[in-house]
């Protein structure tokens, strides 16, 4: 009996002791477990802090480089105030223009700044518009004038910018491997001298509305500048006389001469084959297509200007043309296929420009042209405004102004059409 009890006691002691252990053993993994998860968010939180210090050293290292970029872009290396604490300077004037505290803080800013502007007493004077507006401006402009949509358009720093134009080209010849090499024909340039004038807006506000908190003075600014610049430019780049404006693209010296001997700066027309207005169809002998005019004219132009080429006019000869049809009865008017897509003419775009001039004895009323090739605009950088809150009792004045111009560089690369018999 003793025996048994022994031999039990013995199980329960060793059950007993196991149970220990395990729970002796529970604890201890428990504790290391812990201690291993402390450890672990330690090297973590460790390691983010050194990754977030590394990201903000390099975002630092970023935002220098872009701004002493900037201010290279600006044609200086020097310090300047920020363009956006300038900007905000500049429509808190706007909104307060009595303000002395809003024009002192504004006149410190614009003497730390470096602006570069025109030339002469049109440039002189008042304050530069901000960078985001101005930009803002030109944006608008592009969208409403259809000339510096489709011309070149460069931006300089002084009146004096010239564009150089290859008038002959280099020939070339054929040679044998052993054959005599004789000298070729050298390039000829041609300096075309954009004119320049100042093109000037003259929005006004009542002194009520600078007071009401939800009018967005440098936006509306900017849409009334944009519309008096666009109608100004619209005329300037297509008609303008060169005297204190630019040289419209409609301007210079027709010929009939191809470009094989056309003078340099001449501009090559196709006469339409009637006094004042396109030969009237007749299908009788001898037989005449008003439309075979449009033909014609398009192929005076050099199948490398075509690619990119565009008719132009405006709505009351685009009118007429839209009528034309070839033998077949098929119009050569194609409208476009999605919205936003201009129609074509004889497979090219057509850009309506209200500057062009109507059907009549002896005017040009449409150009096939790449214009990007044959026109080039120049603006120069800057654009400022003064204020007049004197001249109209209850209002406030800006008197924006900036200096722009404009010339036809390449003259092979726009044909127009004449209404005349020759």
């Amino acid at each position: 009996m003793s025996d048994h009890k022994a031999a039990i006691d013995a199980i329960v002691k060793t059950v007993h002791d196991e149970r220990v252990a395990r729970e002796d053993f529970e604890k201890r993994s428990e504790s290391e477990r812990r201690e291993f998860e402390a450890k672990s968010d330690l090297y973590f939180a460790k390691q983010q802090s050194a990754m977030t210090e590394a990201m903000n050293t390099v975002l630092k290292e970023a935002q220098d480089a872009a701004a002493k970029a900037a201010r290279f872009a600006m044609g200086s290396t020097n310090s300047r105030a920020p363009e956006s604490e300038y900007t905000k300077a500049f429509a808190e004037w706007l909104r307060n223009p009595r303000d002395q505290r809003a024009s002192s803080q504004l006149q410190e800013l614009h003497r730390k700044s470096v602006f570069t502007t025109g030339t002469g007493g049109s440039a002189a004077g008042g304050y530069a518009v901000p960078e985001e507006i101005d930009r803002a401006i030109i944006t608008q402009l592009t969208n409403a004038s259809p000339m510096r949509s489709l011309a070149r358009v460069v931006t300089a720093g002084s009146p004096d910018y010239k564009v150089l134009v290859d008038t002959l080209g280099t020939s070339t010849s054929w040679v044998g491997e052993k054959a005599a090499r004789s000298e070729t024909n050298t390039p000829q340039l041609g300096e075309v001298a954009p004119t320049f004038g100042s093109l000037i807006a003259y929005p006004q506000a009542t002194e009520e509305s600078l007071n009401d908190m939800f009018f967005d003075v440098a936006g509306w600014l900017t849409a009334s500048v944009s519309t008096a610049f666009a109608a100004a430019e619209g005329t300037a780049f297509t008609t303008g006389d060169g005297t204190n404006k630019p040289t419209g693209v409609m301007t210079n010296t027709k010929s009939t001469s191809d470009d094989a001997s056309l003078t340099f700066g001449q501009v090559q027309y196709v006469p339409t084959g009637a006094a004042a207005a396109f030969p009237p169809l007749a299908t009788t002998s001898p037989a005449t297509y008003p439309g075979d005019v449009i033909i014609n004219a398009a192929h005076k132009l050099k199948a490398g200007y075509r690619a990119n080429a565009r008719w132009m006019m405006n709505k009351a000869t685009l009118a007429v043309v839209r009528k034309f049809k070839d033998v077949d009865a098929n119009y050569l008017w194609q409208p476009g296929l999605a919205l936003g897509i201009p129609g074509t003419l004889y497979g090219y775009p057509v850009v309506e420009n209200e500057a062009m001039a109507d059907l009549g004895a002896n005017t040009f009323p449409i150009a096939f042209a790449d214009f990007n090739a044959a026109y080039t605009i120049v603006d120069l950088v800057g654009t400022r405004v003064t204020l007049d809150e004197v001249t109209t009792p209850g209002y406030v004045k800006w008197y924006f102004r900036k200096r722009v111009g404009g010339k036809l560089t390449d003259n092979q690369a726009i044909k127009v059409i004449k209404c005349a018999t020759t």
